[in-house]
């Protein structure tokens, strides 16, 4: 679409009214929105600027209204030059009103490169399968199942806490009969396959799409893993709905455990067994609501705050920040108020969490080498493998980015 010098200013453009336009995601310092054309499935992501341009592609402003708007809130002027790109890539992508879209395009993963620390293998596509199942079990999905349930939950986890030191003392039982640890590992790892449906389940009730089930490599488990894409077209709650879903399944299977571990014998395998399944159960589904091991927790705070990457723009900022209060040179664009600190938290609480846990993790490995080996040997054990352990990491960070600077390039 082209306009000439003369009508360009009282042009009034239109984007057709099927696009998709997802709420706002902070994004570093800005805000960025992802749009799907319905009709070809792609998406494309803008920023807050373009955004703002977008959003007044109604068939009522004109060029010249929106380019007054537009400098009255950056400051900034939009020449002939600024429209072009904006309206040749409009065009491009066949978003504007009159234009027919592309023919429908199969769907792309995206995945994250493979590395040492996580591989994903695809098993299948499931996303109308679960879409069929997410609309006969739509009653799971009211206020008066969710309710009950917690409910259910909450009385189980005062009786798993009451009854601690006895749990943990019959599933001490796995070093006599190491079957039984075994078969809870099994039935644990066919729990979290069921936390991974209830992910998928909940995006189709919510209108994303599924993309993929799988089982990941992701140092240092074997896990199946659910591929929720075009997530962030959706609101901030519904996300947040998504990301608790897992959980919500895994503490569902706790019930289903208390009335076997309570009509089985003391001191018998089945009491062995359910000991093991409701203490390690319980461990790790509260365990993902640790918001700093990127698992549910922090996914659930990324999507109640509105943020797209919490962790990555945390550390940035914070690096932003000391670069700028070192070299007193241009700062560095800052986000709003409320996400500095936001930002600013996170990267403290974070780096407070990873210290306690490697100090823990270093303390448990030591005291066990020093009895094996002695202190020395100890030692000398664990500068060796922190020493390998950096030279990994580097490597993998290296290569990564540089893929990610080849794929800029291209």
């Amino acid at each position: 679409m082209s306009f000439s010098e003369t009508d360009a200013a009282a042009a009034r453009p239109r984007i057709r009214d099927d696009l998709v336009v997802g709420p706002a995601l902070l994004r570093g310092a800005g805000y960025a929105h992802v749009i799907k054309d319905p009709l070809s499935g792609r998406l494309m992501t803008v920023g807050e600027r373009e955004h703002f341009i977008i959003s007044r592609l109604d068939g009522d402003h004109s060029i010249a209204d929106i380019s007054s708007e537009y400098r009255a809130e950056f400051g900034r002027v939009l020449d002939d030059r600024a429209w072009g790109g904006i309206m040749g890539t409009l065009a491009g992508r066949r978003f504007l009103e009159g234009m027919a879209p592309d023919e429908r395009t199969p769907s792309a993963i995206t995945r994250e490169p493979a590395s040492l620390l996580r591989v994903r293998l695809p098993l299948f596509r499931p996303d109308e399968r679960l879409g069929r199942l997410a609309e006969r079990v739509s009653p799971v999905f009211s206020p008066g199942f969710t309710l009950t349930a917690m409910v259910l939950v909450t009385a189980t986890l005062v009786v798993i806490v009451w009854n601690l030191p006895s749990l943990v003392g019959a599933a001490a039982g796995v070093w006599e009969r190491p079957w039984t640890g075994v078969v809870a590992l099994l039935i644990l790892w066919g729990v979290v396959a069921l936390h991974e449906v209830g992910h998928g389940l909940t995006a189709k009730h919510f209108g994303a799409r599924v993309g993929e089930i799988g089982i990941q490599w992701r140092f240092p488990l074997i896990a199946p893993y659910c591929s929720v894409e075009e997530i962030q077209l959706l609101p901030g709650r519904h996300r947040v709905h998504i990301a608790f879903a897992g959980v919500f399944v895994s503490l569902l299977t706790l019930p289903l455990v208390v009335p076997f571990w309570l009509a089985a014998p003391e001191g018998g395998a089945a009491h062995t067994l359910t000991s093991m399944l409701l203490l390690f159960g319980t461990a790790a589904a509260l365990a993902n609501f640790v918001p700093f091991l990127r698992l549910d927790g922090y996914a659930m705070l990324n999507h109640a705050l509105g943020t797209e990457n919490l962790a990555r723009d945390s550390a940035a900022h914070v690096a932003a920040s000391l670069r700028d209060f070192l070299s007193r040179g241009t700062p560095a664009p800052r986000p709003p108020r409320w996400a500095r600190n936001v930002y600013t938290a996170y990267a403290v609480l974070a780096a407070i969490f990873y210290t306690a846990l490697a100090s823990l993790v270093l303390w448990w490995w030591f005291a066990l080498l020093e009895h094996l080996y002695g202190a020395v040997a100890a030692a000398l054990i664990l500068i060796v493998t922190a020493v390998l352990v950096t030279v990994v990491y580097r490597i993998v960070a290296v290569r990564r980015r540089n893929r990610i600077a080849n794929k800029e390039r291209t």
